[in-house]
């Protein structure tokens, strides 16, 4: 735990700063007591535009919202997977939004009440950065995780 406070210091001093030399993710999964769940994923929008191929130009994130927003999509469900009691979900990418020096992306799904194990895996930005990590923080009526992943450890389970 105290190395997930360590890592999330730097990441406020990071935004605090501007520039940043850490590659870092944090992700907030919160599930209320209809087992519906709200996820925010935020990471830097020039390490998203890397990982995506579209530095090499100025993104209009206003006008090409729909386009990007299906890059997006695309790109989350094949690096952001969420499993429930070995069963893949299939959740719902509500959209993002450019704030400041941030990417925050949004997704909600819901689970049956039965479920006894949700298992995250975070891949996100590890194609383009070895040294970045994800950091996962869940929380729930009556618990709270967290969780540091890495390239070479990016999937973590909590259970019910």
């Amino acid at each position: 735990m105290n190395n997930f406070r360590s890592i999330f210091l730097s990441l406020l001093l990071t935004f605090a700063l501007g520039a940043h030399k850490y590659y870092v993710s944090t992700t907030l999964i919160d599930k209320d007591q209809n087992n519906y769940y709200k996820v925010t994923v935020k990471a830097f929008y020039d390490d998203i535009e890397l990982e995506l191929g579209l530095d090499e130009r100025v993104v209009d994130y206003v006008d090409e919202y729909s386009n990007l927003r299906d890059l997006f999509k695309t790109y989350f469900m094949d690096n952001f997977i969420l499993i429930a009691d070995k069963k893949k979900i299939k959740y719902n990418f509500i959209g993002f939004e450019k704030r400041n020096d941030l990417l925050q992306f949004y997704i909600e799904f819901s689970l049956d009440d039965k479920i006894k194990n949700l298992s995250i895996s975070n891949k996100i930005l590890f194609s383009s950065f070895s040294n970045q990590k994800n950091l996962i923080l869940f929380r729930s009526e009556f618990t709270r995780k967290s969780f540091i992943q890495s390239r070479n450890k990016h999937t973590n389970q909590i259970s019910f």
